[in-house]
């Protein structure tokens, strides 16, 4: 499932990320790599961006974004 359908304080586990370079370059600069643990804390709403939980860092990233990341819940 992707990221973006996930619900608000639940972990998940990243499997892998859709997109190009840049894309992957952005997510890996900001520690959302696959094999890692990320939790929503909240979600805006009107589809208003995500703030997750990666590594004990609070991260802001926009929906379309998020629609890129295939996680599984843990």
């Amino acid at each position: 499932m992707m990221l973006c359908e996930g619900k608000v304080g639940r972990a998940y586990k990243i499997i892998g990320i859709e997109g190009g370079r840049g894309v992957k370059g952005r997510l890996m600069h900001l520690g959302i790599i696959p094999n890692s643990i990320i939790r929503i804390k909240r979600a805006a709403p009107l589809h208003g961006p995500l703030m997750l939980s990666v590594n004990g860092i609070d991260l802001l990233i926009g929906r379309g974004i998020a629609k890129k990341i295939v996680v599984e819940e843990v």
